[in-house]
């Protein structure tokens, strides 16, 4: 990867250095184009090393298993048919949503002393400030019959 980023800012430079001579275009010009062209290839070099130096020296294994093996947790029976464990499995019962409160939460901070609007003096305390609303939530359970 880096091999390409390097080619790539050489041959853009070469091709702004050459375009510009060729041109003949006034001095002001000319550096800053050279300019531009010389800032792209230092930034798109110092991330192709940057880069490489952050990476990982350990290599990473050929292939991981994203999920378990079924059979071997404990407490799975091993059937000979798929089709058998599909009936061997099933229990009796079914889902029930219930509501539950969850109750509001909140944060006691200190209140400094200040002026109300009708320009009474209120002292200094701490106040109970409510960070999350209460609601209602549902939740699953299973009934077994």
């Amino acid at each position: 990867m880096k091999q390409i980023i390097a080619i790539t800012t050489g041959l853009l430079m070469i091709m702004g250095i050459i375009s510009v001579s060729a041109a003949h275009a006034g001095a002001a010009r000319r550096h800053t184009i050279e300019g531009f062209v010389l800032g792209t290839g230092v930034a798109l070099l110092g991330t192709a090393i940057f880069q490489e130096m952050n990476k990982d020296a350990a290599p990473r294994p050929a292939y991981t298993r994203h999920w378990p093996d079924r059979y071997e947790e404990e407490g799975f029976k091993q059937y000979k048919y798929r089709h058998h464990r599909k009936y061997a499995e099933r229990t009796r019962g079914h889902w029930e949503s219930e509501r539950v409160w969850i109750a509001p939460v909140y944060e006691k901070r200190w209140n400094p002393g200040h002026y109300n609007r009708t320009g009474t003096w209120m002292s200094g305390r701490y106040e109970n400030f409510v960070i999350e609303q209460g609601h209602w939530a549902k939740n699953k359970v299973w009934v077994r019959h």
